[in-house]
């Protein structure tokens, strides 16, 4: 009995691809990754499956340190980490360890182009309708210790929403934001020195809401499981004296190892 197992996997990474033909995409920013890890072979009969998913994940977990984090360029092999080069760097080094192995796909979470969609309003959180995007940034956290893996570039799909009262023009109003921001090294626009999802949410609400007098919240979604709500506090003082920008290339070692 021949069977196909499909383990989903993820990783959040900054990169630049240097030939790309879109200058989005030529400078530093984002994303994060899906990994489509699919395994075929003859079913075990004393066990009743092909392959533990715990083996899988033990074998995936190596290659999801190094990537996850990261700035992709600065490992050997990823000069220039397209998807279609993250798949085979991914499957020559997972084969050995998984031989059932077939095939592995990577995928890019968010999307690459400003594409606002609607969603429904979501009681437990108390929000109405929103609008919301992605954006496909990098970033790094200078006020965090010096071992945490945040204090390295790397990057997200961060999925942002803007919940209102009346969402007519908001997309509108987003799309200045959404070009400021995405495909861009976070560091290094005016007031997003220390960009947390927290102190991102804050920055948008407030170039946001005086042209959208009915805004209620700005939310920061880093992942499916981790995000942001913010309702329009004030601003607290930034909690530390940030770093020196971290630029790619000049600065790799200090970026990669700090």
């Amino acid at each position: 009995m021949q069977v196909e197992l499909v383990r989903m996997q993820e990783f959040s990474a900054a990169l630049h691809l240097p030939d790309s033909p879109n200058a989005n995409e030529r400078r530093v920013h984002g994303h994060t990754f899906s990994v489509q890890l699919v395994l075929a072979g003859p079913l075990d009969p004393a066990r009743g499956w092909l392959i533990d998913f715990g083996e899988i994940r033990s074998a995936f977990g190596p290659i999801a340190d190094q990537l996850d984090h990261a700035y992709l360029n600065e490992i050997e092999g990823l000069e220039s980490p397209a998807c279609d080069v993250l798949s085979q760097w991914i499957e020559a080094r997972l084969r050995p360890a998984l031989p059932a192995l077939v095939r592995v796909v990577v995928a890019i979470e968010g999307s690459d182009s400003f594409v606002p969609r609607r969603l429904w309003p979501d009681s437990a959180l108390a929000l109405p309708e929103r609008v919301a995007f992605s954006l496909e940034s990098a970033h790094y956290l200078p006020c965090v210790g010096p071992q945490h893996k945040c204090r390295r570039l790397h990057g997200h799909s961060f999925r942002i929403e803007a919940a209102a009262d009346d969402l007519d023009g908001l997309a509108a109003l987003l799309q200045p934001i959404y070009d400021q921001l995405d495909h861009r090294l976070l560091n290094e626009i005016e007031g997003l020195d220390n960009p947390t999802s927290e102190n991102l949410a804050a920055w948008i609400w407030h170039r946001l809401q005086p042209n959208a007098p009915s805004l209620r919240a700005v939310v920061v979604r880093e992942s499916a499981a981790s995000g942001c709500i913010f309702r329009g506090a004030p601003c607290p003082p930034h909690p530390c004296s940030p770093c020196p920008s971290i630029r790619p290339k000049e600065n790799a070692e200090e970026n990669r190892h700090v």
